[in-house]
């Protein structure tokens, strides 16, 4: 074990260069918060804290900011289009449930996945599975649609982008492409 400090190294002024912009960490994306709300846990106990928000380039993002259940959770913003390719890798009629999620935080609070479900299924994005309990299952994302574009129409960057969803249809349900 090395108990030592760190050696002074001399260094010649003549090598020196300018720090490489493509080594420097980029600073995250901009987003802007667009509705700060409120939903219970999937499991009821706790009442979570929510932002929706919209980058530069008007991707949807969804980020966890509270529980007053005192479990942990990430803050990342997740991106629409991160859902998305969860979702799309499930085999098709597989139900939704949160370990859906996981893949989407890696290494994280493992109440994160599920904090996120919650989320989508207060936005009407999920519903619940009429089948089988626990799991769920793609809702209508139209009123969730239409509402976003409301905020994005009351200021920063608004009316550059519409926002439509993808999604894997049901028997009878209508989705935005």
């Amino acid at each position: 074990m090395n108990t030592s400090a760190n050696p002074v190294t001399e260094t010649d002024p003549s090598t020196d260069t300018e720090p490489n912009p493509e080594a420097t960490p980029e600073s995250p994306p901009e987003i802007r918060v667009l509705k700060i709300a409120t939903c219970p846990s999937l499991s009821g106990k706790s009442q979570l804290t929510f932002n929706i928000g919209c980058n530069t380039v008007g991707e949807i993002q969804f980020q966890v900011t509270g529980n007053d259940g005192g479990g942990y959770f990430n803050d990342d913003w997740v991106a629409q289009s991160s859902i998305q390719a969860v979702l799309d890798r499930l085999p098709k009629g597989s139900p939704i449930t949160s370990a859906t999620f996981r893949a989407i935080y890696p290494s994280k609070s493992t109440n994160s996945p599920g904090f996120l479900a919650a989320i989508l299924l207060h936005c009407g994005l999920l519903q619940p599975s009429k089948d089988k309990p626990r799991c769920y299952e793609l809702g209508s994302p139209n009123e969730f649609i239409s509402e976003v574009n409301a905020l994005l129409g009351t200021g920063g960057n608004a009316g550059r982008k519409t926002l439509t969803l993808k999604g894997r249809a049901k028997k009878g349900v209508p989705t935005s492409a």
